[in-house]
């Protein structure tokens, strides 16, 4: 449409082109193009009331309503186009007449810190450009390279000053509020520098609009504006999260203090601590004494390391070296600490090798530790007669989840192993009580009808404190060690009769 009202010059009518930019929150907003031609421009040139085509403009994203008639017998045109980010403002812009054709230079920025958000924009305005840059390439050529068919200068002539003719009016909105607004201009010499013979022009503001007028011949323009938006709610809630946190930690260290003096005031052994262990285990030994002392043997539970395989201590045994020779720079310490998450579900077992530096290998590496188990001569032979007996088996140890289920089919122990609980499970591990209270839940039994069979003393003692019968497992006599629970030598000793567990 700027080249339109450009193309009507030598009617020597007047033609007024607005470009109103509309700056919204976040930097988004919409640029809007009205073109206005006098009834003498619509006499002259009748293709503005009927004959335009914008389906380019409407391919390009450009919302565009007329040619409306006015009531002097004029005709306007407008055309409206959404750009979604400051980003975007230059290129829109850009789109009006051809790069640097009239704005040169268009910078949006958006600017934000807690409870207030700045706006500028600047641009450069040029509202002579040079009138050959809107004739179309193919009229040149046939006008033998005359771009309007003519020289331009006797055009000119012929329909007067383009000065009387050509109005162009640049009006920007920077966030529609009651926030400050402030705009400004400077005119600047085409062939010298920003600052030769600056000129201050004042816009006309009104609101958060500013509006810029000019008319063909003037000289190019340097526009500034800025606004800052203050966000009232923002320090509000900051300053009731202050009170809050002030209020709390009064109350907080007003609890502290009269506990202290609680604390300081109680003598010794009188405290709630120490009146509720009493009471624990006052109940303890109530249970104790109410509970039948007869033992029905109905289920029979077993350390998965030392009693289902070999070794024992599978960690410091067996992981370590398999992992130390595949790469003897990892740090041991490291292998531990990982470990050790790893038994309690905190990692996958991916997570475990990637963290050690080996996850491309991670999976035959986990295969080559898990086979290099071995199972405890007899335990089968032992399992089959436990069936027979009707006495159902499960397992408890400190592993992950999916090794305890490879290492359970592994063993073949599906069909004789009615319960497979590990650490990774549970989220804790032995001698920590919540193990035996999961198998005890799946199993349905009291702790008081088990035998724990296990290779380490200290798992058998958590097992007693809980009332659960235990036995000492050592499968060859350089495994037996000094302990006051039941010593029984190995699967092999059971199946000859030779073992208290038969």
């Amino acid at each position: 449409m700027l080249a339109l009202g450009l193309a009507v010059l030598v009617t020597a009518c007047r033609v007024d082109t607005a470009v109103h930019v509309e700056v919204e929150d976040a930097g988004s907003g919409t640029v809007t193009v009205v073109f206005n031609a006098d009834a003498v421009a619509v006499a002259l040139v009748p293709e503005l009331a009927d004959g335009l085509r914008f389906d380019d403009a409407r391919a390009a994203g450009w919302a565009v309503e007329g040619p409306l008639f006015r009531a002097d017998g004029g005709v306007q045109i407008r055309a409206v186009k959404r750009f979604e980010s400051a980003g975007q403002l230059p290129q829109v812009l850009e789109e009006l007449a051809g790069k640097d054709v009239i704005f040169t230079d268009v910078v949006l920025e958006q600017t934000r810190s807690f409870g207030e958000t700045s706006y500028s924009f600047r641009a450069g305005i040029d509202p002579t450009p040079p009138l050959e840059v809107f004739s179309d390439g193919a009229l040149a050529e046939i006008f033998e390279g005359q771009p309007f068919g003519r020289p331009l200068q006797d055009l000119i002539a012929e329909a007067g000053t383009p000065e009387d003719s050509l109005g162009f009016e640049f009006l920007l909105t920077l966030i529609d509020s009651d926030e400050a607004f402030s705009a400004s201009s400077a005119a600047f010499g085409i062939e010298g520098d920003l600052s030769d013979e600056m000129v201050e022009l004042s816009p006309v503001v009104d609101g958060s609009t500013a509006a810029w007028q000019f008319s063909y011949g003037d000289r190019p323009v340097r526009v500034n504006a800025s606004t800052m938006i203050t966000d009232t709610v923002a320090p509000l809630w900051l300053n009731i999260a202050r009170v809050a946190g002030i209020a709390f930690g009064a109350v907080l260290l007003g609890v502290v203090v009269a506990r202290v003096v609680v604390l300081l005031r109680t003598p010794k052994g009188r405290g709630r601590r120490a009146t509720r262990r009493r009471q624990q285990r006052a109940a303890a030994r109530e249970a104790e004494a109410s509970r039948p002392r007869k033992r029905l043997l109905r289920l029979l539970v077993m350390d998965v390391h030392g009693v289902i395989v070999r070794p024992t201590d599978p960690r410091e045994g067996l992981l370590l070296p398999v992992i130390l020779g595949e790469n003897p720079d990892i740090d041991p310490e490291l292998i531990r600490d990982r470990h050790r998450m790893l038994v309690l579900g905190r990692l996958t077992a991916e997570e475990f090798w990637s963290d050690l530096g080996i996850g491309p290998i991670g999976r035959d590496v986990e295969t080559r530790y898990l086979s290099s188990f071995r199972l405890v001569p007899g335990l089968h032979p032992f399992l089959d007669r436990v069936a027979s007996r009707s006495l159902p088996v499960a397992a408890i140890g400190n592993q992950p989840r999916e090794w305890g289920l490879r290492l359970r089919r592994m063993a073949e122990l599906e069909d004789s192993v009615s319960s497979w609980l590990v650490s990774g499970e549970v989220g804790a591990a032995l001698p920590e009580r919540p193990l035996f209270e999961a198998t005890r839940r799946v199993m349905s039994v009291d702790l008081y009808d088990c035998l724990y069979l296990s290779s380490v003393p200290e798992y058998l003692d958590a097992a007693a404190d809980m009332g659960m019968a235990t036995g000492y497992f050592a499968a060859s006599p350089e495994d037996v060690q000094e302990t006051e629970h039941t010593l029984i030598r190995g699967f092999d000793d059971i199946l000859k009769g030779r073992s208290p567990a038969t």
